[in-house]
């Protein structure tokens, strides 16, 4: 299984209370993942964003954000379509 099979089949499912682009991970789904993107040749793709938040850009079109809540136990994997935030209310 490759880090793609896994976000896919993440996906895959539906969650009540969720945006159609996030999904929680338990904390065993996010360890394999993370083992799983450091066994990929683009797993240098990962990259720190914030405390326990972190950024997985492969090749391709969509981009990950992970966050780590590990007082709570709820981990978070965000679909995205581009790593810059759009900039609403400006003409160019």
């Amino acid at each position: 299984m490759t880090a793609f099979d896994l976000i896919d089949s993440i996906f895959a499912r539906h969650q009540d209370g969720v945006p159609g682009n996030e999904r929680r991970v338990t904390s065993a789904q996010l360890g394999y993942l993370r083992n799983l993107i450091d066994a990929d040749p683009e797993g240098g793709a990962l990259r720190r964003d914030g405390p326990n938040v972190w950024l997985w850009a492969p090749a391709g079109r969509n981009k990950y954000r992970i966050e780590e809540d590990m007082v709570k136990g709820r981990h978070k994997i965000a679909r995205l379509s581009t790593l810059t935030p759009s900039a609403t209310g400006r003409l160019f």
